[in-house]
């Protein structure tokens, strides 16, 4: 293809997010024009005019974009139910309503879920790095090993929670209130509960490798039963408060 149709094509896809849909649409368009550009070559148009008659046939694509932005959230909508083995990275998905959906085994890197009512939804073995959750509704969500590395949960809501054998190393959980929530087998290297409140919370670890010794629970205020079994496990517990 005409190198620089490549480049403009990349240049006009450069803002936005690279999703799985937005990545199908661009080929779709490179085919489109690479087929066009040689049309006009056959013709007899210069290089020049052919790649000015080319890149002045594609139009403004802002529309397109939002119209797969609001097809990928209405897809879910509907879905509801089983959003498995999906390729939804970096996905604009903020508030978005989808009780008991099951997105187990899917990418869901760079996601956004801002804002989204995920009650009781199911992420087993789901690849969250960087995803973010904030202010989302989790109560009942059950994160089952999955790789949720600097996602971000600010003012999420995690009542009766499960994040069972999944990796929460550098997650900021600052200022959050633990209510039910389940910590079991999680890796918790340099992840901050700091102020953080925790209620009937359950933390249990079968092996040290869970680094739960390197989290961070600075001003936490926890229940006598959660702060034992924190103490039990080694947990720097200096500043805890106990309620």
């Amino acid at each position: 293809m005409n190198e620089n149709l490549t480049r403009y094509l990349d240049g006009l896809f450069a803002p936005y997010e690279d999703t799985h849909a937005v990545e199908d649409l661009k080929e779709e368009l490179r085919h489109d024009l690479e087929e066009k550009f040689r049309d006009l070559k056959n013709q007899g148009y210069d290089d020049e005019t052919a790649y000015r008659m080319t890149i002045g046939s594609i139009g403004d694509i802002s529309e397109i974009m939002e119209s797969i932005s609001a097809k990928t959230k209405e897809l879910l909508q509907l879905a509801r139910r089983d959003i498995s083995a999906t390729n939804l990275r970096d996905a604009d998905l903020t508030g978005i309503a989808v009780h008991e959906g099951k997105f187990d085994s899917s990418d869901l890197r760079g996601t956004d879920f801002s804002g989204s009512d995920l009650t009781n939804s199911s992420f087993k073995y789901c690849a969250l790095n960087a995803v973010r959750f904030d202010g989302a509704n989790l109560t009942g969500a059950k994160f089952l090993s999955s790789e949720l590395r600097n996602a971000s949960f600010t003012g999420s809501i995690l009542e009766n929670t499960s994040f069972h054998g999944s990796d929460l190393s550098g997650v900021c959980f600052d200022n959050q209130t633990f209510i039910g929530t389940i910590f079991e087998n999680v890796g918790l290297k340099e992840t901050s509960f700091k102020n953080a409140v925790f209620q009937n919370v359950s933390f249990k670890f079968n092996s040290i490798k869970y680094n739960v010794k390197k989290a961070v629970f600075d001003g936490a205020a926890m229940d006598k039963l959660t702060y034992a079994v924190l103490k039990g496990y080694g947990a720097n517990l200096k500043n805890v408060t106990v309620i």
